[in-house]
């Protein structure tokens, strides 16, 4: 079965002791251990430790910012976030998070720049649009506050229609503060769960068998995360074992757009190539997969299926 393939892929030895402090919740020590594992030959890792040490550094960066953040840490948790942007800037949440801190640290010019960057990454991202239309109505432009909820009224949720409206009324007669106050709080209530929190449940739904759900929390991850290359990834393993391979060839394909030797796409992507009989294919992503990987057990036993007998 396909899932039985996916999880056997285990990191190198040398990353089990940050991936151990990762998946045990302590990111402060993962974080160390990763800019370790970084900073190890010049950084010069290759294949499959390079895409694991920087997807999972930025998670520890992320994870530790939020920890840091509930202490009331505010400028070192955004200290932590403009890490994990540096190594990767495509991520709207990150940037509208990173853009919060900056509030909560009274850096308003600096706060609307993450704002309109995840908003340039995902223009429908509604929660941004409502933060940065907040940050203008604090500096009392109110103008640009309305034009900005006119506009997030193209992508907000049909259950929140009505208040973005109501508040631009309520910001144009410049009626009751408390009551604009309030809807803002409401808007803002629902915070986009992290892309970690949703690898993890699609993950654990995908080994209990539980395709269907995996699939929602991952279409509903990526609406907010749509550059997230473990997502897609994910994605295409609950298709792969549903039977929708050519789902799961579009999420593979989608993951390799964003990050083209990313192994565990790759490997995936020559799995599901197989069961379809699709050899040729098949050999041409696994191929790759060696090329940066030439240790890589699944993929030195998939190459044997894959040769034919002589």
């Amino acid at each position: 079965m396909f899932i039985h393939r996916f999880v056997r892929m285990i990191p190198k030895s040398g990353l089990k002791k940050a991936l151990g402090f990762f998946n045990r919740g302590l990111y402060k020590k993962a974080c160390s251990e990763f800019e370790t594992c970084m900073s190890a030959d010049g950084g010069a890792f290759g294949g499959q430790d390079q895409e694991m040490v920087r997807m999972y550094m930025i998670e520890s960066y992320i994870e530790y910012s939020k920890i840091l953040s509930s202490e009331g840490n505010y400028k070192e948790a955004a200290k932590q976030l403009e890490r994990a942007i540096a190594i990767q800037p495509g991520y709207a949440d990150v940037q509208y998070s990173l853009g919060c801190l900056y509030q909560k640290l009274e850096r308003q010019e600096d706060s609307r720049a993450r704002f309109e960057a995840a908003l340039g990454i995902n223009p429908k991202y509604f929660r941004a649009r409502v933060m940065l239309a907040k940050s203008y109505l604090d500096d009392s432009q109110a103008d640009r506050t309305i034009e900005e909820l006119k506009t997030g009224l193209s992508t907000a949720p049909s259950f929140y229609i009505d208040q973005v409206k109501e508040l631009i009324v309520i910001i144009e007669t410049g009626e009751s503060v408390e009551e604009r106050e309030k809807i803002f709080r409401s808007l803002l209530a629902e915070r986009p769960s992290s892309a970690q929190v949703c690898k993890q449940i699609a993950l654990e739904a995908i080994q209990n068998g539980d395709h269907e759900f995996a699939m929602a929390e991952l279409k509903k991850s990526l609406s907010m995360n749509p550059n997230y290359p473990d997502l897609h990834n994910l994605l295409g393993i609950a298709y792969a074992n549903m039977g929708l391979v050519d789902d799961a060839i579009l999420e593979f394909e989608t993951a390799l757009k964003i990050h083209p030797n990313y192994l565990k796409a790759l490997l995936n992507m020559s799995l599901t190539l197989y069961e379809k009989s699709s050899h040729d294919e098949a050999m041409v992503y696994l191929e790759r997969v060696l090329k940066n990987d030439p240790e890589n057990e699944l993929a030195q036993n998939l190459l044997k299926e894959l040769q034919p007998v002589t």
